[in-house]
């Protein structure tokens, strides 16, 4: 046998690695080197210490191995390595000589952990708590754990998971914020905490006392009785007896012909001297003066019932006459598909609008006989005898701007993919909405019936001018949109959608010719003003036709206070001049205001904006009925 100091170690060791065990003070150490060739029996390791000499009776270890690992080492010591091959009893010479001295342990860094970035979400919605992006730098997260910390009580779905969830709660009208805090621990034990905070507002639909009214527009959301209170004294408006708190009953109110919502104690609605307070302690009419003449019955000429007019027809009477010299106070003016007005398409009294009567838009359907009368309204609340009837009947579908009778103008249909409700389903697609683009503003909007009963039949956006008042600007014209209710049913309550947010402070309003344009109270924007909810009374604020039939008309449009000048209201829409109608604006001609009764001028007023309005073509179809000689 060849004599075994022939086989040296002519390689030295070429690679060293260092790994620590989790024990305090301990590391470990890797030796690796080339084999001899040919190959001995087995390689023995030797080590020592600074100072010291190896003991080569004694190795540390001994393997047929090219690669070993020596645990237990103390750190901070430098130790010293040499490696023999040896065959049998025969032992080679040292390899060349290694140090090195293991470092303090690494310790255990804690896992990054993130909670997920704060929500805001509506009741009722399906809320997921995110810590997926939690890592950890020197091992892996072994556990997540989500722990509710404020708010509302809530049910965590896995809350063991890096992704948990829970279904929002249902809120007050202020809405509550939750906070969740997760913990997350990594292989080596190492935890570390993050917060996240979810704020839940009110929903627009949500409608807790199941009264068909949202709770977020219902003055008591936990009773299905009440759901307002005109005169804010904490008592809803059907158990009120007193809904405007002006000292008369609502019942007495109602059966002599006085507003039961409106303070109208100290007024005298027959002119005779005594105040309506006064009237209802005697117990006597408060809308019938001792020895009043009643106007003379208005005068109409007949129109044939073939005679076709357009949907906002114009409807003409004679000159006022009172005998004994009262003013023209109001004018009653009914509209009905019966010649026996047994039902109304139409019942409004106004103080403006006291010889000519425009139509509102979408009161009116195509191909349909109508009947009209008048009634004149004196200084002392005499009124006339009722006008003869009148009949017209309106133009057929294809003459009309929706000539296929979808609801909706034909050139102001949407894109079919258009989702402007932004619920990630095409409106097209959805049965309960509807959508235009808007003839000013270059915008779209949608309108969707949110409480039971009501359906949606016709949208329409209208241009501003449609409206002779300037104390309003509006951002995008006017939005019309017509419901039928179910019987029974006398609210509804729609959202209006924008592909747009409506600007900070800007309102939803609505335009009478009596009072102007006022700010609707049963409006709420959502949280990101992209859209409005609004309840509207059959025959209440907002419905055109004034008179509780089953249907709601409802004429209305976004605009905000203009500061400058204390009673405008405006809406920018972007890049429109102020000084003009172009732009996506729309500046409304200056209008004119409620007079008190007898006041002089009002029938002239109303005539010339009847001119005017037939002048400039804003009405398709004119009803005219001249005064006889």
């Amino acid at each position: 046998m060849t004599p075994i100091h022939r086989f040296l170690l002519f390689v030295l060791v070429v690679s060293l690695s260092i790994t620590f065990s989790a024990t305090a003070f301990a590391a470990n150490i890797t030796l690796q080197w080339d084999p001899n060739d040919p190959a001995p029996e087995g390689y023995r390791v030797f080590a020592r210490q600074a100072g010291q000499s190896y003991n080569y009776n004694n190795p540390i270890w001994e393997s047929n191995q090219t690669t070993c690992t020596l645990i237990g080492l103390v750190e901070g010591t430098t130790y010293h390595f040499v490696v023999r091959a040896f065959d049998g009893s025969l032992e080679s010479a040292d390899s060349r000589e290694v140090s090195h001295t293991p470092s303090a342990a690494a310790t255990n860094q804690p896992p990054v952990v993130d909670a997920g970035t704060d929500q805001t979400v509506y009741e009722g919605a399906s809320v997921t708590l995110n810590g997926s992006a939690s890592f950890d730098t020197d091992g892996h997260i072994n556990a997540y754990k989500w722990t509710q910390t404020g708010g509302a009580r809530v049910t965590i779905h896995k809350r063991t998971r890096d992704r948990a969830s829970f279904t929002a709660p249902v809120v007050g009208l202020n809405g509550e914020t939750l906070t969740f805090r997760l913990t997350v621990t990594d292989n080596d034990g190492g935890r570390s905490v993050a917060s996240t905070t979810v704020k839940v507002i009110k929903s627009s639909r949500t409608d807790v006392d199941g009264d068909n009214v949202p709770d977020v527009l219902d003055a008591f959301p936990n009773d299905p009785n009440e759901w307002s209170d005109n005169d804010s004294d904490g008592a809803g408006d059907n158990a009120d007896k007193d809904d405007d708190n002006d000292g008369m009953t609502d019942r007495w109110e109602i059966a002599n012909g006085l507003d039961p919502m409106t303070d109208d104690a100290g007024q005298d609605a027959d002119g005779d001297g005594v105040t309506n307070r006064d009237e209802f302690r005697a117990d006597s009419d408060p809308t019938s003066a001792l020895g009043n003449t009643a106007p003379d019955v208005p005068v109409i000429d007949a129109v044939v019932e073939t005679e076709q007019v357009g949907l906002t027809p114009v409807l003409v009477a004679a000159g006022y006459f009172d005998s004994d010299n009262d003013g023209h106070y109001q004018s009653r003016w009914q509209i009905s598909t019966d010649a026996n007005f047994a039902t109304f398409i139409l019942d409004e009294t106004s103080a403006i609008r006291l010889t000519t009567y425009t139509v509102g838009h979408m009161v009116l359907d195509a191909d349909t006989v109508y009947y009209w009368r008048v009634q004149f309204i004196d200084a002392r609340n005499g009124a006339s005898q009722w006008s003869q009837t009148s009949t017209f009947t309106t133009l057929a579908p294809e003459e009309t701007d929706d000539a296929n009778m979808n609801g909706i103008p034909d050139v102001q249909e949407v894109d079919p993919s258009a989702d402007i409700d932004a619920d990630g389903i095409p409106d097209s697609q959805e049965s309960n909405i509807m959508c235009v683009n808007t003839v000013e503003g270059q915008t779209a909007v949608a309108v969707e019936p949110v409480s039971r009963g009501a359906t949606l039949v016709s949208l329409k956006s209208l241009p501003c001018d449609v409206v002779h008042d300037q104390s309003a600007e509006m951002g995008f014209g006017l939005i019309g949109f017509k419901l039928y209710l179910k019987s029974g049913v006398t609210t509804a309550t729609v959202e209006i959608h924008f592909d747009m947010h409506v600007p900070a402070g800007a309102k939803l309003y609505k335009y009478t010719s009596d009072g102007g344009w006022q700010p609707y109270a049963n409006a709420v924007f959502a949280a990101d003003r992209r859209s409005v909810t609004l309840m509207l009374q059959d025959g209440g604020m907002g419905d055109e036709d004034g008179v509780e039939n089953g249907v709601i008309v409802d004429p209305s449009g976004i605009a905000y206070p203009d500061l400058s000048t204390g009673d405008h209201a405006a809406v920018a829409t972007g890049g429109a001049s102020t000084g003009g109608g172009s732009g996506g604006e729309c500046f409304i001609s200056a209008g004119m205001t409620a007079g008190s009764p007898g006041s002089v001028g009002q029938t002239t007023a109303v005539l010339l904006m009847a001119i005017l309005l037939m002048a400039i073509g804003l009405v398709r179809g004119v009803v005219q009925m001249f005064a006889k000689s």
